[in-house]
């Protein structure tokens, strides 16, 4: 699973198709390589290797470039649904549970591309 494989999938029009490799640490802790797909206002999708349970909870650490330097934005997070999107791996929407400031500028600023 790559990020440049995950671009054919469209992106609705209050999304924006928005990859980076990130990291999602489950509720238990365990960590797990994930690709962002897109943004919103209220969520993001990511594909993974594994399937997540609707209403599990969730952190994901997204390495962003702000200006030349190389931030880590952690997003606090609520599955929608997961489910398997063919050699992609599952398909997983996340609601935001609490977006701090820095996020939400973080957003606006993909969202206004």
């Amino acid at each position: 699973m790559s990020p440049s494989s995950l671009r054919s999938i469209s992106v609705e029009s209050n999304r924006r198709s928005w990859q980076k490799k990130s990291q999602l640490v489950d509720g238990l802790g365990g960590e797990y390589t994930v690709f962002t797909h897109d943004i919103s206002h209220t969520g993001m999708s990511l594909f993974a290797d594994r399937q997540y349970k609707a209403g599990q909870l969730c952190k994901v650490n997204v390495p962003v470039f702000v200006g030349s330097s190389l931030r880590h934005f952690k997003f606090n997070c609520r599955v929608v649904f997961s489910s398997l999107s063919g050699m992609k791996g599952f398909r997983t929407n996340l609601e935001f549970l609490e977006v701090t400031p820095e996020n939400k500028t973080l957003i606006q600023s993909v969202m206004a591309k």
